[in-house]
């Protein structure tokens, strides 16, 4: 069975008494890493097992400035992903050089900080999708020349069977490194925050979430491509 949408839930993985406890509010970036669907991703999953770790419920809210933590680059605290844009095209017909994207389409996440980045150092023209799944899927209808996302991703993905067609992976750009981090400004809690995410790292529990995330984008790119094909 897929995994359902994480944050719908935690009260039934916390238990009733933990449900009632005062939740902690979580601000979200407005661009999500491995999207798989248009609400699911890695940083909802992230809250659910930072809150279960805890012991509280968690909700978003739509105030940063109010949030008990915040998510996404320029934030204060433990790192919980590193991403690198990179760019998968098809076998034939599409790319090899990120400088052939002059004048051409490209599939990419909405509100992704690599839509600027390309278009003006690479001159491509963007077309934006839900999540990284639908934009991989683009790729697939020939509404791009090329998916633009982060290349453990992509990396990933030229490697399954069902992209052997869409393989020619261009290289990370590295200069463009996006750092997001999870961070509180309450003092204690983000101590609570940094001994939770470095002994995660150490357990090697955060590198599982993360390797469990990019399979669901190729999960969710598998079925959108299957409806197609059945249509």
């Amino acid at each position: 069975m897929r995994a359902l949408p994480f944050l719908a839930l935690l009260p039934a993985l916390l238990g009733a008494g933990l449900a009632c406890a005062e939740p902690l509010r979580a601000a979200l970036p407005e661009y999500r890493v491995l999207s798989s669907t248009e609400a699911d991703s890695f940083e909802p999953a992230l809250l659910q097992a930072v809150a279960e770790s805890l012991k509280k419920t968690v909700e978003l809210s739509e105030h940063p400035e109010s949030a008990d933590l915040e998510l996404g680059p320029g934030q204060i605290g433990p790192v919980y992903y590193q991403a690198m844009p990179a760019a998968l095209s098809a076998n034939e017909g599409g790319i090899a050089a990120w400088q052939q994207l002059q004048g051409q389409h490209f599939c990419i996440t909405t509100a992704s900080p690599y839509t600027s980045l390309i278009m003006q150092r690479f001159g491509g023209q963007p077309r934006e999708y839900p999540s990284a799944a639908h934009a991989l899927i683009g790729l697939k209808l020939g509404e791009c020349r090329a998916v633009v996302d982060d290349y453990l991703l992509l990396s990933e993905m030229a490697e399954l069977p069902e992209w052997r067609r869409y393989k020619t992976l261009l290289p990370a750009l590295p200069d463009a490194n996006l750092v997001l981090r999870i961070g509180s400004k309450n003092e204690a809690l983000q101590g609570r925050l940094q001994t939770l995410i470095q002994t995660w790292k150490a357990e090697g529990r955060l590198d599982e979430m993360i390797q469990f995330w990019v399979d669901e984008v190729a999960f969710q790119a598998y079925v959108l491509a299957d409806t197609l094909d059945c249509h």
